[in-house]
């Protein structure tokens, strides 16, 4: 429980933090990093908590792996197809926005998975210890 609200509390202030940096931009250029931060949060935030059981699972880890990479790459498309080719933000900015966030946030979740899975296994040492 406590990786999840680090997850959430970290996900949101990358997002917040790139936003805040973006508004030194102008006009169409700060509503598509607005827009990016957005995606992001109302994708994969939802991605994250409905793919942690099967990261917890041994049998469907690579799964969960492979599913949120696709998951991944199908809102980069849809975002691409929905608001940069009709024009509804600026395609530069969002899409290095949507990029970064989408790597920050995923950088959080590989590094708070690990320290899960690192305190775990350091329990069952010490429990075969006892």
């Amino acid at each position: 429980m406590k990786e999840s609200r680090s997850f959430l509390a970290v996900s949101v202030a990358i997002v917040i933090g790139g936003t805040l940096m973006g508004s030194i931009l102008r006009g169409d250029a700060r509503s598509a990093v607005v827009a990016a931060g957005l995606v992001v949060l109302v994708t994969q935030l939802p991605l994250h908590f409905l793919l942690k059981r099967w990261r917890e699972r041994n049998d469907r880890f690579m799964a969960a792996i492979v599913v949120g990479f696709f998951v991944r790459i199908a809102v980069l498309a849809a975002a691409v197809v929905v608001l940069v080719v009709p024009g509804r933000v600026a395609g530069a900015p969002f899409l290095l926005s949507l990029g970064g966030f989408m790597v920050g946030i995923l950088i959080v979740e590989a590094v708070l998975e690990s320290r899960r899975l690192r305190n775990r296994s350091t329990s069952a040492v010490e429990a075969q210890a006892s």
